[in-house]
């Protein structure tokens, strides 16, 4: 069955808005609280390579897309793990902007 056949099963198992925007707003909570989790770990990442070469992470990212850097391996999954970061923070904002 597709997503939106299942959307369309919910909408009709709760015909009463309210009980179906409590149900979807629940599985955004959801959602909300995993990604609050990965954002930690990235964090927590990002604070050992800001640790290892004394840099802030969105200083080593602006340096890094200008070429100032170098191409270490180390530089690659930091300037990944900054980028994810900056996806979860986006979805986030989307998730708390929809509750």
């Amino acid at each position: 069955m597709k997503v939106l056949d299942k959307l369309k099963l919910l909408k009709e198992a709760y015909s009463d808005e309210v009980e179906l925007d409590r149900v979807l707003g629940k599985l955004l909570d959801i959602v909300l609280s995993q990604y609050r989790l990965r954002l930690e770990r990235y964090n927590e990442e990002l604070q050992k390579f800001e640790a290892r070469y004394g840099m802030k992470s969105d200083e080593f990212y602006r340096r890094f897309e200008a070429g100032e850097l170098g191409d270490a391996m180390d530089f690659f999954e930091w300037a990944g793990l900054y980028e994810l970061r900056l996806d979860i923070l986006e979805k986030i904002h989307r998730l708390e902007s929809a509750s």
